[in-house]
């Protein structure tokens, strides 16, 4: 069942052949309106089958700020300056670490122990149909962003459609979520979806409330051959190289 939806995504092979990935993340929370109550952009930049690692630059603040995770760590810098705000770390990690994590499914789950439950196929949205795989990861692991997830794929394309999980992070105020993959794009040969949205859910997986948040991912670019070093956590006053290669083009 994996096998079928990696290759649907574009198959293991074009996925190992990838080994690294930057593309622009815009993230909007919304209001009980509706209406974006805030907006951010950045350019996001990680190596692909490296564990957790990852970094994202600021794209129109007035202040040019970077972030970034290392296995265990998390790091900010505002125009060379260290940020040690805790929940402004916290928010970061958890930004980092599911920008890398969805972008990575399903491929990732054959590249890290993890139990898999094959939980069968239900009837979906407006006459779909969807397969459910449940994934349990078997040690504890900095690069997950949740406890449990369970990924639904279309029976007619075999991409996801939807992604129920508890998430876990100190600032939710939900811990159970419903994300809606949509808009899929071929990028070099690996099909990623360029929308996803979240609503809070219950354990069975229901939406229950309103659209909280919803991410763009476009200009996606692979094997950009960016330095190792450009991830790390800078010393103490030292400015960031940005990433290069991320041109917006195509």
């Amino acid at each position: 069942m994996l096998k079928r939806a990696m290759d649907a995504a574009g198959g293991w092979e074009r996925w190992m052949a990838q080994k690294d990935v930057a593309f622009i993340s815009t993230l909007n929370i919304l209001d009980p309106m509706r209406q974006v109550a805030s907006e951010s952009i950045g350019w996001f930049m990680a190596p692909l089958h490296a564990g957790t690692l990852a970094r994202m630059d600021s794209i129109g603040l007035p202040n040019e700020v970077s972030f970034g995770i290392d296995g265990g760590d998390t790091w900010i810098v505002s125009d060379g300056e260290e940020i040690a705000a805790p929940n402004q770390l916290a928010l970061t990690r958890f930004s980092l670490v599911s920008n890398l994590f969805w972008f990575s499914l399903p491929f990732s789950l054959a590249e890290v122990p993890v139990a898999i439950t094959d939980l069968g196929t239900i009837e979906g949205d407006e006459g779909s149909r969807w397969h459910r795989l449940k994934v349990l990861f078997e040690e504890p692991n900095p690069g997950v962003p949740g406890e449990w997830f369970v990924l639904y794929f279309n029976t007619e394309t075999w991409l996801i459609d939807r992604v129920h999980a508890r998430l876990t992070a100190p600032f939710l105020q939900h811990e159970i979520w419903v994300g809606r993959w949509l808009r899929f794009r071929d990028w070099d040969g690996l099909k990623r979806e360029r929308q996803r949205q979240f609503f809070p859910a219950d354990m069975d997986g229901q939406i229950i409330g309103r659209l909280v948040a919803e991410q763009f991912v476009e200009h996606v670019r692979f094997n950009n051959g960016f330095a190792e070093h450009q991830y790390k956590k800078p010393p103490a006053g030292a400015r960031l190289a940005r990433g290069s290669g991320l041109g917006v083009g195509g």
